[in-house]
């Protein structure tokens, strides 16, 4: 993963299961107000750390199948989740200025419908890793669920001013 900005790339893979996994290397640039605020707050601190940005219609209330928890985890510990019963949907957690071996992954009630992804990271300082995810969740009226676990990831690089 770099910060460059060089076209997207797009991996492929496969869950546990029934459902597939889809990374883009390069983001779109779909920035929710609250993640610009909390990338902007964070610079401001000097801070590294994880930002994940999630996108799921499915309402608080459903009962569909289809119910996921979002979440990045290091080494067995939980950095961060988002699930159809969290208020935001976009977290921050700060993390030390180093390598990081992470785990994006959208778990399901159903085991073999959960999805995981490794990706090792090397931050700087003041450097933020930019995670985003839609993952696959009931058809809504307006816009038609992904077919895949569908992941962008990229690190924002902190640039010091010499003047």
């Amino acid at each position: 993963m770099s910060g460059g900005l060089g076209g997207p790339t797009t991996d492929w893979g496969y869950g546990m299961g029934d459902i597939a996994v889809r990374v883009d290397r390069g983001f779109d640039g779909r920035l929710k107000w609250h993640s610009r605020y909390l990338i902007h707050r964070a610079r401001r601190r000097g801070q590294a750390g994880v930002l994940l940005q999630v996108d799921l219609r499915d309402p608080p209330r459903s009962t569909s199948l289809k119910w996921c928890l979002v979440s990045v985890t290091e080494e067995g510990r939980r950095l961060c989740g988002v699930d159809r019963t969290s208020i935001g949907k976009v977290r921050f957690v700060p993390l030390s200025p180093g390598p990081h071996p992470l785990h994006l992954q959208v778990t399901r009630r159903r085991e073999r419908r959960s999805t995981r992804i490794r990706r090792h990271v090397v931050l700087g300082r003041g450097d933020i890793l930019l995670v985003t995810c839609e993952p696959v969740q009931p058809d809504v009226f307006y816009r038609r669920s992904p077919g895949a676990d569908t992941w962008s990831t990229q690190i924002l690089r902190h640039h010091r001013n010499t003047g």
